[in-house]
């Protein structure tokens, strides 16, 4: 483990940011008005799904959050735990919108090269097409235990001996 936390941190990001994210897609879903699925997600089992996907094709994004929510919060000085939420809220949807944008219009090539941008950005793409502001109580929740990761890991105060 790295003494700043940094492995803690971005696995946090990686598994409950994905997680939250699918949550909030089957949610949606589940309340949607989508009836004729092949594949039933209205169960655990569409959550699961969903989840397993998300954790291959949103690994990407939400990396790219977490370090721009870690840069952000240094550079305000920020320690509280709603105001990394508050600034995750409004972060998330901004990096899934850029990345599910830009895997849209990587979607028009047809070029060898834009391959891998559009396996990178399908997570995103999909959010997009979805509903982007599902991004918003995901990126706050994750926000709110990165913060919390973040903290446990920072360098204590030790007392001064007099």
């Amino acid at each position: 483990m790295t003494r700043s936390g940094s492995l803690a941190y971005y696995l946090t990001a990686w598994i409950c940011g994905c997680f939250f994210m699918s949550l909030a897609v089957w949610i949606k879903d589940l309340f949607g008005t989508s009836s004729n699925n092949t594949l039933s997600t209205h169960s655990v089992f569409g959550l699961i799904f969903i989840y397993f996907y998300s954790l291959v094709f949103g690994a990407i994004a939400a990396l790219a959050g977490a370090f721009l929510l870690r840069r952000v919060m240094m550079a305000l000085k920020c320690k509280t735990p709603s105001h990394w939420a508050l600034v995750g809220a409004i972060l998330a949807p901004g990096v899934v919108a850029i990345l599910g944008l830009w895997g849209r219009h990587a979607g028009m090539d047809e070029q060898g090269a834009t391959r891998a941008i559009r396996i990178i950005t399908y997570g995103p793409k999909l959010v997009v097409d979805t509903g982007w502001w599902l991004a918003i109580p995901a990126g706050g929740v994750t926000a709110y235990l990165l913060c919390r990761v973040q903290r446990a890991f920072a360098p204590q105060q030790s007392p001064q001996a007099s």
